[in-house]
């Protein structure tokens, strides 16, 4: 890129993966380009999917698929809320764009779906692909002068470092053999493909061995489900939103149509039917908890939102790090964080249903601070000032809801897991129940109050990848993160279908090799099930050694990324799995060597920021993006030739 007319040089950036999180980055460095007048400025684009989407959230998709998130909780757009160094530049939230950019869509049943949505909706992928591809699409439109953008719809392959030399500049390999000579570079592709686990891979071996059908964890609106066979009973291990993603493409995506229940108490309801088409699978459904993740509430707090955390505080978590001591999940974390969700319950519950604690409000707060949370103590005063069981936030009964059920045989597990799903679906609808809700909110609140003390070398690599990965975030994705309710509904219908059956709790399942099949056992009903299919409907995890990406595999061949290991406090190793950076988001390689000018951002490093942003909630993932956007936009420059190729999509255009 050649010099500006004043004498400066240019400046040119790679950013490799464009779904919401590399759009929100580009977002950050047009806006603080524009802002700090840093032109020369050219922004490589590098993503075979449309920018916006990405892959997860592509417009090539099924329109049956949604998100978890209604319309008034997505915002692509940083606002007043965010605290960060760069321009605050608000934009629509994803209800806000319905109303006044929806109807101009293109496509007449993405306009239709946006004319119909209310913010406490749920909109289908593809409509939030259309809107983080116009949140694009404004960005561009506000390219100061002097900012070049170039898309690229081709994967990144490899990325070599320049010659040494000053000035050299990396290079960034296209699958059709373009080369790309940039400055510096952002990997925001967290979402790449993995091999199997060894314990997935054996169960696949075993389906070879034995002529069975298997699928390993995967995104389900990416796999090929034809070959989930129609009419035979298929095990699926999973009860999250990826078995929300798996039943809907098996049931209404082949052929069949969910109606309102005919007549009665039914349809007072609001419960559904289902008319099969034939096609479907007979899904035999189970997982450790062994329900289904509880319906997001349709409902608004009754009391004012806390504007910040209580107990699960910054300064809390700070004097856990000035200890200089081992961190521990449960020990030293879950209690502030068990402490606050409780909290906000109770918060709500006494606020904005005045009488369902049984003595006053200022005693309950003084008595909730003084006692230590989760002690005998405190359990026998809840119990005594909330006189309904209902009311309790009792983080174990939430965990396991069926931990301490025995039933006799398989009609009497159905009875109680149709009576468990319905009652949850009711009880988040109803706001007499919006003490969820705030229980809900602190969930959310206090992830990124605990992010200092989950990235320090003081946590416990064991507990971090044992309680936080292997149970916190479980929990958190279950109370938290679940489907919209009329999912839940549609559940229902499936099972009075016999599309579905439920198998419990405590799951496991084994390859049987005398048999040759799959065998289902739970810990809440006697006896077993087979099946000569088995699917895993939960997500894979990310892990560097399995990762199948072209360009990751071709780094971590040369020693350019690698894994993080963190140390445990006997001394031994561990390996996190998820790709080493410094604090400043840059690579480490193998040899401890930081690689000055290649970034990493996403769910495949240390500091998970979640892509969507919630509106007002000061969101990690706009300080995350602003932050380093302003360290790429400051590092020095080179005078080298202007880099070549690609769709030129703006060139310094002003709105």
């Amino acid at each position: 890129m050649p010099a500006t007319t004043d004498g400066r040089p240019g400046l040119v950036l790679a950013v490799i993966g464009v779904g919401p999180r590399g759009a929100g980055l580009l977002e950050r460095l047009v806006a603080n380009a524009a802002a700090q007048d840093a032109g020369p400025v050219e922004i490589h684009l590098v993503d075979p999917y449309p920018p916006g989407g990405g892959r997860v959230w592509r417009d090539a998709q099924s329109a049956l698929l949604r998100l978890n998130t209604t319309t008034e909780d997505l915002t692509a757009f940083v606002d007043e809320s965010v605290v960060m160094g760069g321009p605050v530049t608000p934009g629509p939230t994803l209800a806000e764009w319905c109303e006044t950019y929806g109807a101009d869509l293109d496509d007449p049943e993405l306009a239709d779906e946006a004319g119909r949505l209310g913010p406490l909706d749920f909109p289908t992928r593809r409509l939030a692909s259309a809107y983080l591809s116009w949140a694009v699409d404004r960005t561009l439109s506000r390219l100061p002068a002097g900012v070049t953008v170039r898309t690229h719809a081709h994967r990144a392959v490899d990325l070599l470092e320049g010659s040494g030399e000053p000035g050299a500049r990396e290079v960034v390999v296209l699958e059709d053999g373009e080369l790309l000579a940039v400055d510096a570079v952002v990997l925001t592709n967290s979402h790449v493909d993995v091999a199997p686990a060894p314990r997935f891979a054996a169960l696949g071996a075993f389906a070879d061995e034995h002529d069975l059908f298997y699928l390993p964890p995967g995104y389900a609106g990416d796999l090929d489900l034809d070959g989930v066979p129609g009419g035979q009973d298929v095990l699926v291990r999973g009860f999250g939103l990826d078995f929300v993603d798996l039943l809907v493409l098996v049931t209404e995506g082949r052929g069949g149509r969910f109606v309102p229940a005919e007549g009665g108490e039914r349809a007072a309801a609001g419960r559904l039917r289902y008319l099969p088409s034939g096609a479907e699978p007979h899904l035999l459904v189970g997982s450790r908890r062994g329900v289904p993740y509880h319906a997001k509430p349709m409902y608004r707090l009754q009391a004012p939102k806390p504007t910040r955390t209580t107990f699960c505080t910054s300064e809390a978590v700070g004097a856990l790090l000035a200890r200089g001591e081992p961190i521990d999940f449960l020990a030293d974390l879950w209690p502030l964080i068990g402490r606050e969700v409780a909290w906000a319950s109770y918060l709500e519950l006494g606020l904005g249903h005045p009488g369902r604690i049984a003595v006053a409000w200022e005693e309950f707060a003084e008595t909730f601070a003084a006692l230590e949370w989760g002690s005998e103590a405190y359990e026998r005063w809840i119990a005594e000032v909330v006189p309904d069981p209902a009311d309790r936030f009792d983080p174990a009964v939430v965990d396991r809801p069926l931990r301490d059920v025995h039933v006799a045989d398989r009609a009497e597990l159905t009875q109680v897991l149709r009576r468990h799903v319905r009652d949850d679906v009711d009880r988040r609808a109803d706001p007499r129940w919006s003490a969820d809700l705030g229980a809900f909110h602190a969930l959310l609140a206090v992830m990124p109050v605990i992010g200092a003390a989950l990235a320090s070398p003081l946590m416990d690599p064991r507990s971090l990848l044992g309680d936080f990965y292997g149970w916190f975030m479980g929990f958190f994705s279950f109370w938290a993160s679940g489907p919209p309710p009329d999912r839940l509904e549609q559940l229902l219908a499936l099972e009075e279908a016999g599309v579905v059956s439920f198998l419990g709790g405590g799951l496991e399942v084994e390859a049987d090799r005398e048999r040759g099949v799959f065998v289902a056992r739970s810990t809440n009903v006697p006896g077993e099930v087979e099946a000569h299919a088995l699917v895993e409907a939960t997500l894979p995890a990310f892990d560097l050694a399995r990762a199948e990406d072209p360009l990751l595999t071709a780094l971590a061949a040369r020693g350019d990324v690698v894994s993080q290991v963190l140390l445990a406090p006997d001394s031994e190793p561990v390996d996190t799995g998820q790709l080493r950076t410094d604090p400043a988001q840059r690579l480490v390689r193998a040899d401890g060597s930081v690689a000055e000018r290649r970034f990493v951002l996403g769910m495949h490093t240390a500091v998970k920021a979640a892509a969507f942003a919630r509106p007002c909630t000061n969101a990690p993932v706009h300080r995350l993006n602003d932050h380093v956007a302003r360290a790429l936009l400051a590092l020095p420059r080179s005078a080298a030739d202007e880099a070549r190729g690609g769709e030129p999509v703006g060139a310094g255009t002003r709105s």
